[in-house]
């Protein structure tokens, strides 16, 4: 097999228009990886969570896309069928440290095997 790295697959998976420059998606890769770190009580992250790592690097990326997009003016809020009016939810820009609390979430049952009890 193959030994790559959590910055090549990334690199590998991700839609051309979405990947960041290497700078960029370094950091992106350091911060999750801190973030499982801290999560599970570790120096060091297995090689079994080098995907885990990937996927989540991945949706920190594709979820900043979303969140930064103009284009899409949110979910629908309401609608008025007199005078046709829609009424939007304000994108709600949420930060970084919660959005990185939420991936976290996402991905607690397969951090948890590789979780270390301090005491």
């Amino acid at each position: 097999m193959i030994d790559l790295d959590v910055f090549e697959i990334v690199k590998a998976k991700l839609p051309a228009d979405l990947i960041p420059d290497d700078t960029a998606l370094a950091m992106d890769v350091a911060e999750v990886g801190q973030s499982m770190l801290t999560y599970c009580n570790r120096s060091d992250i297995p090689k079994e969570l080098v995907f885990t790592h990937v996927n989540m690097v991945i949706d920190l990326i594709t979820g900043n896309a979303r969140r930064s997009d103009t284009d899409n003016p949110g979910t629908v809020k309401s609608i008025k069928e007199g005078d046709v009016q829609v009424t939007y939810e304000g994108n709600r820009v949420s930060s970084r440290e919660a959005h990185m609390e939420a991936l976290l979430f996402d991905y607690a049952s397969q951090l948890n095997r590789f979780r270390k009890l301090r005491w």
